[in-house]
This record gives structure tokens, C-alpha cells and sequence, in this order.
């Protein structure tokens, strides 16, 4: 049997919707893997350095709970105890990157869109949530008899048109929107740099760049690269 030494070093975020890795490779070289929720993936051969969780956490004998990040670990100031450990990773990574020089506005698009502010001194600021851009798609179609399921993959060229005809392409276009009119309204609130993350972040990222008229910082692997920082 091979020993930890032997296999290779991985740390996990558990999502709602999604499973979040970082794997080892080499000294000081990491990859990164967001995929559906699988359980599966603790079976494979590995030593799972750390893991943290906001979504349904399986019974498995990897998930050691001495092995799990704590939110008391993440060293933000003023962090209430009920923040998600994602949300807290992420402030504290865009923060640690921008050198501390003002504060930052932290957007993860996933199946719930946080808004996460960390001021210029690191400390945790308040923020907003919503429902995220696949979840506002899945509720009007769950909610209504006349509008049927749309991915939130889907790009047609007619979305590129303020005001769309087909109605797929309507609901698509208004969930971005309304989420894009949310980080502006945020951002003129408080206009520190933006970073983008989360599942979701490619789709909002063409909008929030043109109506903003600001440089959007797109990390898709800031929470990951946070926590591999962390335990480092």
C-alpha cells in the first residue's frame, strides 16, 4: 500500500452544486477542478491536506475533522459566524493579492451570487446575496406553466440585443442583467476592485466588462488558491 508520502496532496470545497479541488503537482505546482458533486472523487488515492463546506457534506472516511478548515482560520478581521468559509476565502484571497492597497468588492457567481466587501485593512464589511444565475433560470421554469428550461450555457447571438424576442433567450438575458445591474449598483456604492469567480462568472463577465467601464478581476480559482495558500 502506498504511503501518504506517495500519493498526491489535494484539497476540497464542497459547494452546493458543485465540488471544488486542488491538487498537488510537483514542489509548489497546483491544478484546479470545479465538477458536479461527487462523492465518487474521495474514493480515488490521495491525501486530502484540508477541506471546508457550505454544501450537504457525505459520510466518507477521507473528510476528517481534524483536517477541516475552520472559518476562525481564515485571518479576515470582524468575520461573523455565520459567513459561508467561501465566501471568506475568497474576500481574503482577492485582498491578500491586492497587496492591501483599497478594498475589494468579491463576487463568486455560483448557485447563490455573494457579494463579499473586505476593506482596505482586511476586515469583513458586509455584502449581498442573490440567487444566482442557473438557480434564477431553474425557478422560473419550476414556477410557471409557460416557460420551459433553459441552461445557463446557452449564448445566442440574439442575447447580444438589449431586449431579446424569443423567450428562452429573455430569461436568460434578464438573470444576467439583474444580477449585472446588481454589482453595479454595488460597485457605485463602493467602487473598489472587482474580482469574479464562481461557475457562473464567464457568462456575467462580457456584460459586467462593458457596462462597467472598470477592469474586472476574473480568478476562477480564488478560493482554491486561497485555502492551498492557507495551508501552505
Amino acid at each position: 500500500m502506498a504511503s501518504s508520502e506517495d500519493l498526491p496532496s489535494r484539497c476540497l470545497l464542497i459547494g452546493n452544486s458543485r465540488w471544488h479541488w486542488a491538487e498537488q503537482r510537483g514542489a509548489s505546482h497546483w491544478t484546479y477542478q470545479h465538477e458536479a458533486a461527487s462523492p465518487e472523487g474521495l474514493d480515488a488515492a490521495s491525501d486530502l491536506l484540508a477541506w471546508a463546506a457550505v454544501g450537504p457534506i457525505p459520510s466518507h472516511s477521507s473528510l476528517q475533522s481534524s483536517r477541516r478548515l475552520k472559518l476562525s482560520e481564515i485571518p479576515l478581521q470582524g468575520i461573523p459566524s455565520w459567513l459561508g468559509i467561501d465566501r471568506a476565502l475568497a474576500g481574503w484571497g482577492a485582498w491578500r493579492a491586492n497587496h492591501n492597497r483599497v478594498g475589494v468588492l468579491v463576487v463568486d457567481a455560483g448557485t447563490v451570487l455573494s457579494l463579499t466587501r473586505i476593506s482596505a485593512n482586511g476586515s469583513f464589511a458586509g455584502g449581498l446575496l442573490a440567487a444566482g444565475y442557473g438557480l434564477q433560470l431553474r425557478a422560473m421554469a419550476e414556477a410557471t406553466a409557460g416557460l420551459k428550461a433553459t441552461s445557463p450555457l446557452v449564448q445566442e447571438p440574439e442575447e447580444l440585443e438589449p431586449f431579446p424576442f424569443e423567450t428562452q433567450a429573455a430569461m436568460r438575458s434578464g438573470a444576467q442583467q439583474s444580477l449585472v445591474g446588481l454589482i453595479r449598483q454595488a460597485h457605485a456604492q463602493s467602487p473598489w476592485e472587482i474580482w469574479l469567480c464562481g461557475g457562473d462568472a464567464p457568462q456575467l463577465l462580457p456584460k459586467l466588462q462593458e457596462q462597467l467601464g472598470v477592469e474586472v478581476i476574473h480568478s476562477p480559482n480564488l478560493v482554491m488558491e486561497a485555502m492551498v495558500e492557507l495551508i501552505s
